[in-house]
């Protein structure tokens, strides 16, 4: 649905066609009519025809309440689940679309910018202006301004890196990747991995987040992993454990039911070294299970006692599973 198209038909300026496209739209999804109700009484409210302006000011006051209202009540389990499932898959996965996608400005200012990268052997652990800790694997680069003054906290992202963004009222913090891809909280804590030419993944560890791909929002909650694939630039969002997402902050090689090919992939994001599993070595069992970083030799050895696998080194950079 066109975010325009909405704000044309809450101001009364669509066609007759249009406003059947808009009410079809609305009837197939509850989340749908919700969110064209809320658009309706913030037009009612102000008296005037609806602005860009006046839905990012409403929507961000809602979503802090989304945040709020759960940590203030005695009975946080029942609200938690009533706002998180009633309201925030309404609010963060429509207004988020209509401020993302349809706002023509999203750059980073370029004035008084920051940055902070990783070489191919280090990892790193960076303060950002509002308090908010990124965790960066290696070969990765964060982009930041000086200070968040602006209405939001943009940062800008080239290889993998671990966010525990700091939640602050009515000021979104917005991950922008090289393939367009925007990742939107207002605090909560999750891992980004875009390298160019690889698929995207986000993985949720803590809180809400909105992961805007082309013209669609896909709306992720701890314990879910966002795919954007590089072929034919398709999300797919599947279950994982929280804790892998918090691998980078805890320093720990999280496996879950892994085959050798994953744990060869994992070994090589994690030390930026090549490891290749030899046919061999997918005959081995699947492993579940967690591995303190204490340098690669001390994680092989684990691997080797805990899945059978056996390693070598065919050359200075590159390690063979079997």
């Amino acid at each position: 649905m066109n975010w325009d198209l909405l704000l044309n038909y809450v101001n009364g300026e669509c066609t007759a066609a249009e406003e059947e496209q808009v009410n079809a739209w609305a009837n197939e999804q509850t989340e749908h009519r919700y969110l064209l109700t809320y658009l309706e009484r913030r037009a009612a409210n102000l008296n005037q025809p609806l602005k860009q302006n006046d839905i990012d000011e409403q929507w961000l006051r809602l979503l802090d309440r989304i945040f709020e209202a759960p940590r203030n009540s005695n009975n946080s389990g029942f609200l938690r689940s009533y706002w998180i499932t009633g309201v925030a898959a309404s609010l963060l996965l429509f207004s988020v679309l209509g401020w993302l996608y349809f706002k023509k400005s999203i750059a980073i200012n370029n004035m008084q910018q920051q940055v902070a990268q990783t070489s191919a052997n280090t990892r790193d652990q960076v303060t950002l202006p509002d308090g908010s800790v990124v965790y960066m694997a290696p070969n990765s680069k964060i982009t930041f301004t000086n200070a968040f003054n602006g209405s939001k906290r943009e940062v800008h992202l080239t290889g993998e890196a671990f966010f525990d963004v700091k939640h602050l009222t009515n000021k979104p913090f917005i991950i922008h990747t090289d393939n367009k891809l925007s990742v939107t909280v207002l605090g909560t804590s999750f891992s980004v991995y875009a390298r160019p030419h690889i698929n995207t993944e986000v993985k949720v560890a803590t809180g809400l987040v909105g992961v805007t791909t082309g013209n669609k929002v896909n709306y992720l909650k701890a314990g879910q992993e966002l795919i954007f694939s590089e072929t034919n630039h398709l999300a797919s969002v599947k279950t994982v454990l929280a804790k892998e997402a918090a691998s980078l902050q805890n320093q720990t090689l999280v496996f879950d039911k892994s085959d050798a090919g994953e744990i060869a992939e994992k070994l090589h994001r994690w030390y930026n070294v090549n490891v290749v599993a030899q046919p061999s070595a997918y005959k081995r069992p699947l492993f579940s299970g967690e591995m303190k970083d204490t340098g690669i030799a001390d994680v092989l050895g684990g691997l080797t006692y805990a899945t059978g696998l056996h390693y070598k080194y065919s050359n200075s950079n590159t390690i063979l599973l079997f």
